[in-house]
């Protein structure tokens, strides 16, 4: 029923689009009529079109939402706002001609605010099932606690985890037991790191006659990607920390004017206080997404790790079992790779408090505590 509501809306936006295209065609003559703004429509009509097929392609063949449609439907309703008040505000189409055009806009600007919301509107799992999966994959993946939901979730539900909602409503219910957690979700499954470990290491054991294999660059190749993305986001929520300066800076300023003969207009107050929020919440989202990628690296790295042990345990000789006790093999197991996921914990500590010496930087100046935060930082790399 979805799938369909979604059809019908993203046909009534191609739709009023186009019309919109056809009276400012039709309203001028033809050397006038080829101009930036029907060029424009034009590509934004082709869009819209663009969109029915994509939606189609989201129904039949993926799970979750599409990313990419939601971002720029939300880009969309922004625009059209824009849109609307620019020519409300110069009397654009102040014409009694342009009630049609108002009439499009309002009817694509309605329909483009309710495709988002239907776009975001959480699915059944059972609606969505793709062609290739049985009878038993339909029954299990409506049944709670089985397909991890972050699988599924859109691109915002994963940047503010508000997948993870009904876990935490059930544990506020009773205490949380085995059969009430997810699987593990595809890419940090044990089964399918193992296998691309296993195969980039076989890579380098292939190439050893050229250069001596090395555990480190299997891994980066294993898990580099999502390690490396992390890394993007705590590039950005640094930059972020570092903006914050400037703007409460300008805020200061905007409120010092108001003592003098040439105030600052009110505009700008309200553009510094909002920016400062969007910023603050742009850095609390990108600081935990970079700790959700780092902790998931860390599972992969151990699951990887792990698997490689066991199974060149269990490929020794006789002659080497001799040298690797049963005890030494289980230490590296439990042990020397716990260290790999205390690695990340203290790479976590290491960049909190880098974070906190930048943010109180004017409080460590003022009492001079730089040498004291600098061995501690020290301290913890």
């Amino acid at each position: 029923m979805a799938y369909w509501i979604k059809l019908v809306l993203s046909g009534a936006i191609a739709a009023a689009s186009a019309a919109e295209l056809v009276f400012a065609v039709n309203t001028q003559p033809l050397s006038r009529a080829i101009n930036v703004f029907t060029a424009g429509r034009l590509i934004q009509t082709a869009a819209y079109v663009t969109a029915i097929r994509l939606h189609y392609y989201e129904q039949t063949r993926a799970r979750k939402p599409s990313g990419t449609l939601l971002l720029y439907w939300l880009a969309t309703i922004a625009m059209q706002l824009v849109v609307l008040r620019t020519d409300r505000g110069t009397g654009y189409m102040s014409h009694k001609d342009s009630s049609a055009v108002w009439m499009a806009r309002y009817i694509e600007l309605f329909s483009v605010l309710a495709l988002f919301c239907a776009e975001l509107w959480p699915r059944k799992s059972v609606d969505y099932v793709l062609p290739e999966d049985g009878d038993e994959n339909i029954v299990s993946s409506s049944r709670f606690g089985v397909r991890a939901p972050v699988e599924d979730a859109n691109i915002f539900s994963q940047l503010t985890f508000s997948w993870l909602s009904p876990l935490l409503k059930l544990g506020r219910q009773k205490q949380l037991t085995e059969d009430d957690l997810w699987e593990l979700p595809a890419s940090c499954a044990p089964a399918s790191v193992t296998e691309i470990f296993d195969t980039h290491w076989q890579h380098e054991l292939m190439h050893r006659e050229h250069r001596t294999p090395s555990l480190l660059r299997a891994l980066w190749k294993t898990v580099g990607t999502p390690y490396a993305l992390g890394g993007v986001f705590k590039l950005i929520q640094d930059l972020l920390l570092l903006t914050k300066p400037i703007l409460l800076s300008q805020l200061i300023g905007f409120v010092a004017s108001y003592a003098t003969d040439a105030p600052q207009p009110m505009s700008f107050g309200y553009f510094y206080a909002g920016s400062m929020l969007v910023l603050q919440i742009i850095q609390s989202v990108v600081l935990h997404q970079y700790f959700y990628a780092n902790n998931t690296t860390g599972l992969q790295i151990r699951s990887s790790l792990t698997a490689a042990i066991f199974k060149k345990a269990l490929r020794l000789s006789n002659e080497t079992r001799q040298e690797y006790t049963t005890g030494s093999i289980v230490t590296l197991n439990s042990v020397d790779i716990d260290r790999i996921s205390e690695q990340m914990k203290h790479k976590d500590k290491r960049a909190t408090m880098i974070d906190e010496a930048l943010t109180g930087v004017k409080v460590i100046k003022l009492y001079a505590w730089e040498r004291s935060f600098l061995s501690k930082i020290q301290h913890v790399r």
